[in-house]
């Protein structure tokens, strides 16, 4: 499994596992966790999203057993649809994904094979136009930091700066999502937190940039104001994770001891 590896400016020392689902960051080797997954717990629907997809396959199958469609055929079809389902996620994933490689070998100037296959392929040309245009120079890409105070990790997309700038620093994080989102401010204002705690870097400016993947639509930069809210927000969500996970302790807790007492009542 690939580690990634760096320390930062108070001597701790950071590890990234891109490619883990459950533990991608450790500090000091103790497991902590990431920006992105606590605030998609509050953001990207959750057990509501689960609820919402199985409405429909339930629909599906309710609308087929109306028409007196045989159960087999039923299931067969449901199947068929959820099959279709998550190639589509998986499609959407595999997309982001590798935009953001590409994106980040090409800013820094390493050989970079062009996409084959759309819309990765448009989303790529574009980007490489916008680049050019922008006049960026790279500080550093796809670093994690570490906040103490938090006690999260998270790693960003890239900290730029321009000659007109006079040495402030803009940090950008690139999105293939259909539109801005409110996640996404509270991501990148927790992210200007984590670097400052970390580094000796200072960021003045907090850019999304969205790298759609239609093809007919135009790269957008939207620059976000640095505003104490969009941390605070983040506070709240790791502060309702964490009573979360109190809660789902004492229950298994509580269910424990009332198996002990139903045993016990048996004897």
């Amino acid at each position: 499994m690939t580690v990634i590896k760096n320390e930062d400016k108070h001597g701790n020392l950071i590890e990234f596992r891109p490619n883990d689902n459950k533990y991608r960051y450790k500090v000091n080797g103790e497991v902590k966790p990431g920006v992105t997954g606590l605030i998609g717990k509050r953001f990207s629907g959750g057990g509501l999203m689960w609820w919402a997809e199985n409405c429909v396959y339930k629909a599906i199958e309710q609308i087929m057993t109306y028409d007196k469609r045989p159960i087999d055929e039923i299931q067969q079809f449901r199947s068929k649809v959820e099959s279709r389902v998550k190639e589509i996620q998986s499609e959407a994933r595999d997309i982001g994904t590798n935009m953001h490689s590409l994106a980040e070998d090409y800013i820094n100037k390493k050989e970079v094979i062009e996409p084959a296959t759309e819309p990765l392929k448009t989303m790529f040309h574009k980007f490489k136009k916008w680049w050019q245009s922008t006049g960026f120079e790279v500080i550093a890409t796809e670093t994690t930091c570490y906040s103490e105070e938090l006690e999260v990790c998270g790693t960003f997309d890239a900290i730029v700066t321009k000659k007109s700038w006079k040495g402030k620093h803009a940090l950008l994080d690139f999105k293939t999502s259909k539109d801005f989102f409110i996640d996404q401010p509270i991501q990148i204002a927790t992210y200007k937190k984590l670097i400052e705690d970390s580094t000796n870097l200072k960021i003045d400016y907090l850019y999304i940039v969205k790298i759609p993947k239609d093809t007919k639509e135009d790269i957008q930069m939207r620059l976000f104001e640095i505003k104490p809210r969009y941390l605070k927000a983040f506070k709240v969500c790791k502060f309702l994770n964490e009573l979360e996970l109190d809660f789902a302790k004492r229950q298994r807790e509580y269910n424990k001891l009332k198996k002990e007492k139903k045993n016990v009542s048996k004897k």
